[in-house]
């Protein structure tokens, strides 16, 4: 490949193809679904999503019905090497609005046989921002909203489309530390918000936050904040 963006559409068989690139690949479904399986990863890329693709990164894919998909491949330089690090075996992004907007410009290009025009250049360099910012993972916010419910490793790595041992092990790259981990960290600072907040008493408040025993949050509180949710509640109320 050379040093410019190719940008165009495509279609896959559902002959299962495995390969590498030295070019990151941008894939935006315009119809269809294209299961990609790479290296701890696997997903059913749908209308809903778009992925990206890091060099160097094997991975597999087919698909069982027709489709069409929006492809760019985009030289490896353009990228800083750190943020390409940041997911090495690719990325999924919502297709949200901002998305489609910038698909339907690209399919502009694109669709005028401009496969390589300075246009998908520059509006690379205006998306890649969208691609290489901080985003919140999947299981991140799925902890942060249903920490008061059952959770377990196995819905947490679905979400990441991940296998539970590789999920683990880049959760824990991300947000030094486990995902139950994180989790207990989520349901104590919860528990000191009502503990300081509420006229719950404990029990109540083991339950708001998702354990059933009120002798598990002490256990929890304790082992993070050196004492029990009883003696942070008297300390705190002293200070007022």
């Amino acid at each position: 490949m050379d040093n410019r963006i190719i940008c165009e559409n495509r279609t896959y068989n559902d002959v299962m193809n495995t390969h590498d690139h030295s070019f990151v690949q941008l894939i935006l479904p315009l119809q269809g679904v294209l299961n990609i399986k790479t290296d701890g990863k696997e997903l059913e890329l749908d209308e809903a999503h778009l992925f990206l693709l890091p060099p160097s990164c094997q991975h597999t894919f087919w698909a069982k019905q027709n489709n069409k998909f929006l492809v760019l491949d985009i030289p490896q330089f353009m990228f800083q090497v750190e943020v390409l690090d940041n997911f090495p075996s690719g990325q999924n992004y919502v297709m949200d609005e901002k998305w489609k907007a910038i698909r339907f410009l690209l399919l502009s290009e694109a669709g005028q046989g401009k496969i390589e025009s300075s246009r998908i250049s520059s509006l690379f360099h205006f998306f890649n921002t969208y691609l290489t910012e901080y985003q919140i993972p999947e299981s991140v916010k799925y902890i942060q909203k249903f920490y008061n419910e059952q959770i377990s490793l196995e819905k947490l790595a679905s979400l990441e489309h991940y296998t539970v041992s590789y999920f683990c092990s880049w959760f824990k790259g991300i947000m030094n530390c486990t995902p139950m981990a994180y989790l207990k960290k989520v349901r104590i600072q919860q528990s000191k918000q009502l503990l300081l907040g509420t006229t719950l008493n404990i029990l109540q408040i083991a339950w708001e936050v998702g354990y059933v025993h009120q002798s598990s949050l002490d256990r929890v509180f304790k082992e993070i904040e050196g004492i029990t949710p009883a003696e942070y509640r008297r300390n705190n109320m002293k200070i007022r």
